[in-house]
């Protein structure tokens, strides 16, 4: 039925891996700022120690990025395994300050044989059109100048991959597992950030929806009787011209062009997922996240799964319907599952990518 349900959407095919990463910069995202930064870190600066029995520690560094037009500093947060083993790594770039917070059970995580490195999206750059906060306007110290310039997406994605330069200095990181993990508009950053950066060999997409990891040709797009968008009401999904409008900023100006017509004109959402092939990436559709369009974020999986395919290598399980809650499809290297929630990274989303990301491990 799935197979038949995504016939109908007539997707563009998917192209090579370098193909759709230009695509996708130049018509969504923007290209990424050229990497003429350093990078460096403070001591560490112990927070708590309790954890996991005194095993994993709590401390933060302070992470300045650095070039010819100035400076910035943000905050990373680091819950480290003290034993000396290798570790596989989770990057969680998370949208509350606070660590813990309800995004972020890490007296469960913590348990767990994951190190978590995590950070907040605002303290990198603000979440608004203002592109003279934070790194953005060391990255744009005249302004925004082009319409393939890009949004705080992209700026939000290059800070992920300096990170990830750092945690790779780290002793205990298992160099061969780390992932990227980011929930809603950080959702879309993680699957730019996995695009743009094959170092990471997990991406994990947590209820992205549109612009994201949902395919926008035949989505749930429609207004209600009176003409409104509503986020919690059944077939209600987001679309290219309300994110256009509402966020602009996130994305480079070219998006624009295609708000009228809601999707691109020889690209679809699948290319960012498919562009992650040989990785492993998985998706979380949440229970009642109608604006993320749960069923087109389960096709976008299903489209994209040929890249996979196309190596010799396992795209989504098969599966003949649509996810109900509590469903899960980790065996291949796409996966998916359904929350029994609203919009929210959850306790069952960290469970589920983790339990993922262990089955995959080394493969």
């Amino acid at each position: 039925m799935l197979k038949q349900e995504l016939q109908k959407r007539n997707l563009p095919e998917l192209k090579s891996r370098e193909e759709m990463v230009e695509i996708m910069q130049r018509e969504v995202y923007g290209y990424l700022p050229k990497n003429n930064f350093t990078w460096s870190v403070s001591e560490p600066k112990n927070i708590e120690i309790r954890y996991d029995k005194g095993n994993v520690i709590h401390s933060s560094v302070d992470f300045t990025l650095t070039n010819e037009y100035g400076s910035h500093t943000f905050p990373v947060h680091r819950l480290l395994h003290q034993d000396g083993k290798k570790r596989p790594v989770i990057l969680c770039i998370n949208i509350d300050k606070r660590v813990p917070d309800k995004y972020l059970p890490i007296e469960e995580i913590t348990e767990q044989e994951f190190d978590i490195i995590t950070y907040c999206y605002t303290d990198i750059t603000s979440d608004n059109g203002d592109f003279t906060t934070g790194i953005a306007p060391l990255v744009f110290p005249n302004g925004r100048t082009n319409d393939t310039d890009c949004g705080k997406i992209g700026l939000w994605a290059f800070a992920n991959m300096r990170v990830l330069d750092y945690v790779l200095t780290l002793s205990n990181t298992d160099q061969k597992n780390i992932a990227i993990l980011g929930h809603s508009r950080l959702g879309k950053t993680a699957l730019y950030t996995g695009m743009m950066d094959e170092r990471f060999t997990f991406v994990f997409s947590n209820n992205a929806g549109c612009a994201g990891d949902a395919i926008a040709r035949g989505g749930s797009g429609l207004p209600d009787a009176d003409g409104n968008f509503a986020v919690e009401k059944e077939y209600r999904g987001e679309t290219i011209e309300v994110i256009t409008r509402v966020f602009p900023y996130w994305f480079c100006a070219n998006y624009k062009n295609y708000a009228e017509q809601g999707f691109g004109t020889d690209f679809d959402q699948h290319f960012i997922v498919g562009s992650i092939a040989p990785r492993n990436v998985c998706v979380n559709a949440a229970e009642l996240d109608y604006w993320a369009d749960q069923k087109s974020e389960q096709l976008c999986c299903l489209a994209a799964s040929e890249a996979w395919e196309k190596l010799g290598l396992d795209g989504i399980e098969d599966c003949d319907h649509y996810l109900t809650p509590g469903e899960r499809l980790l065996n291949g290297n796409v996966g998916f599952f359904m929350a029994p929630t609203k919009h929210f990274l959850s306790r069952h989303a960290w469970n589920n990518y983790m339990e993922f990301m262990r089955r995959h491990l080394n493969k």
